[in-house]
């Protein structure tokens, strides 16, 4: 499992290393808006959405790891075209190709339920939750402290570092020994969106919907945030990237140290709502601040709130989610349903990045992160009517 957790680590650096450097990139070399900005964020976020119920479907019938093995090896490719780019069409092609091996996601996580039992699974969730917020702190970290190094576009030492992280990945999974279930034979005679209409019935559904609302909130933090702190701190690459850096250190103490003890306590479903309800009120308190100017040591202070705030609640909810809509999924099929959860909360970031830029110009950050406030209060009332069978912790 550790070394499944290494490869999704080095997967998600080179996702991480765009954040700190692509308002620069965009902006400043390229001349765009943030309405452009959000858009090379979305093409990302889109082909995820397209790629996760299918990878994740196809890991059911010709097993796990074929399917994670091309899809990064399709990422590292991915990283160096971009890293080469120096044009904003050849920049979304690469980031739509990235986007459709990220989709190896629910890939992982069909991983993690294949080979842990029903009552350890949220924390190991949460230890995979914690190997993507490794990934985020050390990819704004690559992107903010070597963007602009050499002679190429401000994006382009990031990328060719994440280029290597990914092959690094690529070269784990071909050494990954694996304990997956079998193929599933009744796969070859469903039909695919027979299959799918099937799922989104099931309590399945519900999930899917929960994760379309959490991913739509949460991208408002991923497009806006760079803005926010650019607009009422002056904050240039650099800071942004230890700014994220200190985020996925909030995101790795959360699930990596705490996510097990609260749900063997509490339960997987209290620890979702509780993470729901911190996650809309720090975004309301980011909307707020972005109506203040004045004292910079208050603003300061007042965003490092907001952002602990914003990340303790996403760290709670999006790993114990999975974790519960895990035990809804038949064994057979689990590639398949943990791909449609993935995919869709990869729609919900699709449309969030979308409006972002747009909402951003139109109202700042008051209007973008009052929208993931909003959005955040009815993911509270969907995850309230969710009722997942209860698991009993297994005996000593």
């Amino acid at each position: 499992m550790f070394a499944l957790l290494l490869i999704t680590f080095v997967n998600f650096v080179g996702i991480g290393a765009l954040i700190p450097v692509l308002p620069y990139t965009v902006f400043e070399q390229l001349g765009y808006s943030e309405t452009v900005m959000s858009a090379l964020f979305d093409s990302f976020a889109l082909a995820m959405f397209v790629a996760n119920p299918i990878l994740g479907r196809l890991s059911d019938r010709v097993g796990r790891q074929p399917v994670l093995l091309v899809s990064l090896v399709i990422g590292t490719a991915a990283h160096l075209w971009f890293a080469l780019s120096n044009e904003i069409i050849s920049m979304f092609a690469a980031r739509i190709i990235a986007g459709l091996s990220a989709g190896n996601i629910g890939v992982i996580q069909a991983i993690i339920a294949d080979n842990s039992r029903p009552e350890e699974r949220a924390r190991i969730m949460g230890f995979l939750g914690a190997a993507i917020g490794s990934g985020f702190v050390l990819g704004p970290a690559l992107g903010g402290l070597l963007g602009g190094i050499g002679s190429g576009p401000v994006h382009q030492t990031p990328f060719l570092i994440a280029a290597l992280f990914s092959f690094i990945a690529v070269c784990l999974t071909l050494r990954l020994k694996l304990q997956s279930t079998a193929p599933s034979k009744s796969s070859d005679r469903q039909n695919f969106l027979a299959a799918l209409r099937a799922m989104l019935s099931s309590p399945i559904g519900l999930f899917a919907l929960a994760f379309f609302c959490l991913n739509l909130a949460f991208a408002q933090v991923e497009a806006s945030y760079v803005l926010l702190v650019r607009d009422v701190l002056d904050f240039g690459p650099r800071q942004t990237g230890w700014l994220f850096t200190y985020i996925g250190v909030c995101i790795i103490l959360v699930q990596g140290g705490l996510i097990g003890r609260l749900t063997r306590r509490f339960g997987e479903m209290p620890i979702v709502v509780t993470g729901v309800a911190v996650l809309a009120f720090g975004q309301f308190f980011s909307a707020f601040i972005a109506g203040e100017s004045g004292n910079s040591t208050m603003i300061f202070a007042a965003v490092i709130l907001s952002t602990s705030l914003v990340c303790i609640g996403f760290a709670l909810t999006n790993p114990t989610l999975s974790a519960a809509s895990s035990h809804m999924a038949r064994a057979d099929q689990m590639g398949g349903a943990l791909g449609l959860v993935q995919g869709f909360g990869s729609m919900g970031q699709v449309i969030g990045l979308t409006i972002a830029g747009p909402l951003y110009q139109t109202g700042t950050g008051q209007l973008s992160f009052g929208f993931g406030c909003g959005i955040s209060c009815v993911l509270l009332i969907i995850v309230w009517q969710i009722k997942t069978p209860r698991i009993t912790p297994a005996k000593p």
